[in-house]
């Protein structure tokens, strides 16, 4: 579309059902979403996403929108920047080469990882950004410079300085600011400055930009209520991922299946890791859960699908249930 991004809620595309339920939901609800895929999930060379290619996942959301009569999705890439699939700075290029030939409509430059020091990852955002001009000036793109730790600091002085630094190149679609939002586990555990972030939004506001929060998974209605009008934008991601593996593990223990080899093979894959917060990884069954979605790719996975299959339509279970996870946040953040 490379237009305007009408849209204030970001989902990743943590698998195909996920993909489906999103673009159901924008059908049913008659809402724009961004679909916003991570170069872990969704890369020019694969991911962890059906070991989808950009745009093997481009030709699979095509196909969906088809199915669904007014659907609206747009294809974001979300934190691009070495550090969030490897260090190869290369790679990050590929990457956005392959998003602007796959006519992805936003691009989230993220280069907080690439150096401590802010002056270097300013300079670099712009070097990235005016060479993704060149290849397509009607791309929009979504900046965030500071890596997300789940608190906020009072640096509005900073945010302003920054924030005219990239107006003298790009006015970017979003400004991503950290917010006190967290994931950690399968909880929110972040908080929300909402004077300090009253004051950011102002900001925006009379510059013509968009906030976007990341990290809004596992948030109720009076969490998302409160960030209503200040907050522009949320991005929710791991926690579809964690529904899907729910219903799975549910719906299996229901009908008498052995879900130890997928539990077994989500727990050696590590990828719980970073989302450890007061547990361990003694905690073999909240950890496998945590990286469920990471290994839907795997054997036993498909085992487990193909054994329900039988049983229950498993595929449209877990489709509905993220279509009624979207209109919870839909109905209230976007009404």
């Amino acid at each position: 579309m490379n237009g305007k991004i009408n849209s204030k809620l970001g989902f990743g595309p943590m698998s195909p059902e996920i993909i489906e339920g999103i673009i159901k939901a924008s059908s049913e609800l008659k809402r724009a979403f961004m679909l916003i895929a991570t170069k872990n999930q969704i890369d020019w060379n694969c991911g962890y996403v059906n070991n989808w290619t950009t745009k093997q996942y481009v030709e699979f959301v095509d196909g969906i929108k088809k199915k669904y009569k007014g659907s609206k999705v747009y294809l974001c890439r979300d934190h691009c920047g070495p550090g969030f699939k490897n260090k190869d700075i290369k790679d990050v290029f590929r990457t956005i080469n392959d998003d602007i030939e796959n006519n992805f409509d936003l691009i989230h430059i993220d280069f907080s990882k690439f150096s401590s020091d802010k002056k270097v990852v300013l300079n670099k955002t712009k070097e990235v950004i005016k060479w993704i001009v060149r290849k397509n000036p009607k791309i929009k793109v979504e900046i965030g410079t500071e890596e997300n730790m789940g608190e906020y600091k009072d640096n509005f002085e900073e945010i302003k300085k920054e924030l005219y630094f990239i107006k003298e190149f790009i006015m970017p679609e979003f400004f991503v600011v950290q917010t006190g939002s967290l994931v950690k586990e399968i909880n929110q555990i972040g908080s929300f400055n909402k004077e300090f972030i009253l004051r950011i939004h102002e900001l925006l506001q009379s510059n013509y930009l968009k906030l976007k929060e990341h990290n809004a998974d596992y948030y109720n209605e009076e969490m998302i209520l409160e960030r209503k009008g200040i907050v522009d934008a949320m991005n929710i991601a791991p926690q579809l991922g964690v529904v899907q593996t729910e219903i799975v593990i549910k719906e299996a223990l229901i009908y008498g299946m052995d879900i130890n080899p997928f539990l077994e093979r989500s727990y050696q894959s590590k990828a719980w890791s970073k989302w450890l917060n007061k547990n361990t990884e003694s905690n073999k069954l909240l950890c496998s859960i945590i990286a469920g979605h990471y290994n839907f790719i795997s054997d036993k996975y498909k085992e487990l699908i193909f054994k329900l299959e039988k049983h229950l339509d498993i595929k449209n279970l877990i489709i509905d249930k993220i279509v009624g996870l979207i209109k919870h946040y839909s109905n209230t953040f976007d009404s």
